[in-house]
């Protein structure tokens, strides 16, 4: 495989990587199927709907009495933040932090991490991306939390958190002189082979090197060891949660950040290592993405892949075991006032920084013009010469589909956007403040291409839809 150009070694590792995680799903499911009722924690009935959880109080001045007064570390958190943190700290069994966009979900995760590590607790941080686990190791050492080790191949990691690393750590610890005693020994053994023409004295230099990296391999897992066991917060992405350095730990607490962006089965890797679970997320946004090469050819329903384990308890337990944060500080209210009534019940309030802000009153000097003075601007282009074109129209001669496969492009619509985003940078708005999203891949491909970049350095979303 290594003999073969980038490309296809490249291709070859993410065949490699997809397969590995696959089979730490299939071992989780397997070893769940296996289970005997006799063998199923309380935790584990009550996931599966076997048995209720265990009450707390949905009312908050109650529940706070129940809880007692909490010490909080940042006194930024909101009404809503506190009492997710309080109904998740009393929670025996399992706690849902329902976070709208927007709505300081990592803040609030963070108080937690912290009020749940005074109480003594061990706990396994999860999510399903390196970026979202690195986020909150980040976090986590911004308030000088040290016990704490992050499972991930460094290259994948942020340089930020890189220290953090079980791969550095392993390095660094006291534990860690004595592995490095025998690395070097085993480097001088090699050194020795080439000195020597001797055929007996090479084969006990051989059987030497056996020994030691035997010896090698006890003390690397033996460091390995010790560092989870002393660390409070061991942090990994859900795959990374299956490695064997974890396989026989088990944890107070697992948190599951952006919980609704991953399929269930993956969200079991970190569970049966749980004693109590807290999840994280918005059910309400996009589900995890499912590609299926033969979905649609063999008529396969993918669709069950999309409940994710946030939906399914919610629809086992009803709301009781569910907190909403409410105040979200990112939108204008009149931006928020639609996804507030469509999705979340008209609960989103805006925070009094974000309720009225307006592009002209951002901090370095822009004008008031029409297009900075409104928060919301709707521009209706139905009916009029704005055709939309599919990527396989491009290469219709070759008789296939574009790279980009049934992705859409409008080449006026993006005029407009350009024509927007003049007037916006006339006024004074800095082109890096200005972002474009667009549903679909061939169109943010489209903007990248014909906007000056020499005048614009506006940032492009990819799709928020699948396209």
């Amino acid at each position: 495989m290594l003999r073969i150009r980038g490309e296809s070694f490249v291709v070859g590792w993410r065949l490699f990587e997809s397969s590995n995680k696959l089979n730490r799903m299939n071992q989780s499911m397997t070893r769940l199927s296996k289970l005997t009722p006799a063998e199923q924690s309380t935790f584990i009935q009550v996931l599966f709907g076997h048995s209720r959880p265990t009450p707390v109080h949905q009312d908050s001045a109650k529940l706070e009495d129940e809880t007692g007064a909490m010490e909080w570390i940042s006194d930024s958190l909101n009404d809503s933040q506190r009492d997710a943190i309080r109904f998740a700290v009393a929670s025996s069994e399992i706690a849902l932090i329902h976070g709208p966009p927007g709505t300081g979900k990592t803040h609030t995760l963070i108080e937690l991490i912290l009020q749940l590590l005074k109480k003594g607790l061990k706990l396994l941080v999860c999510g399903p991306s390196n970026i979202s686990v690195d986020n909150i190791v980040e976090r986590l050492a911004n308030h000088k939390v040290t016990d704490m080790v992050r499972f991930g191949h460094p290259a994948r990691l942020l340089p930020s958190v890189v220290n953090h690393s079980l791969d550095v750590l392993t390095k660094t610890s006291d534990a860690a002189a004595l592995v490095q005693d025998v690395r070097k020994e085993m480097d001088e053994k090699q050194a020795s082979i080439r000195k020597t023409r001797n055929g007996r004295e090479r084969k006990a230099i051989y059987a030497d090197m056996r020994e030691l990296r035997k010896e090698y391999r006890e003390r690397e897992r033996g460091c390995i060891d010790n560092l989870v066991r002393s660390s409070k917060v061991v942090l990994a992405t859900l795959h990374g949660a299956g490695g064997y350095q974890l396989r026989n730990s088990s944890f107070d607490v697992v948190i599951i950040d952006e919980v609704s962006q991953a399929l269930e089965a993956q969200c079991w890797v970190p569970l049966l290592s749980a004693k109590k679970a807290i999840l994280a997320g918005d059910h309400l946004q996009l589900p995890p993405t499912i590609k299926s090469v033969n979905s649609k050819s063999m008529d396969v329903d993918t669709s069950e892949l999309e409940v994710t384990l946030f939906d399914r308890l919610l629809e086992l337990h009803g709301p009781s075991i569910k907190r909403m944060l409410t105040t979200q500080y990112r939108m204008h209210e009149k931006i928020m006032r639609f996804p507030s009534a469509e999705l979340y019940e008209s609960k989103l309030v805006a925070a009094e920084s974000v309720r009225e802000r307006l592009l002209k009153d951002l901090p370095y000097g822009v004008q008031a013009t029409d297009d900075t003075r409104e928060p919301l601007v709707f521009i209706d282009t139905q009916g009029g010469d704005f055709p939309e074109k599919a990527e396989d129209e491009e290469v219709g001669k070759a008789g296939g589909k574009g790279m980009l496969g049934d992705s859409k492009s409008n080449d006026m619509e993006a005029a407009l956007v350009l024509q927007h985003v003049r007037k916006l940078v006339e006024a004074g708005v800095r082109a890096e403040d200005i972002g474009i999203i667009t549903p679909y891949n061939a169109q943010v491909s489209y903007c990248e291409k014909v906007f000056p970049k020499h005048r614009y350095g506006m940032k492009y979303a990819r799709p928020l839809t699948r396209d």
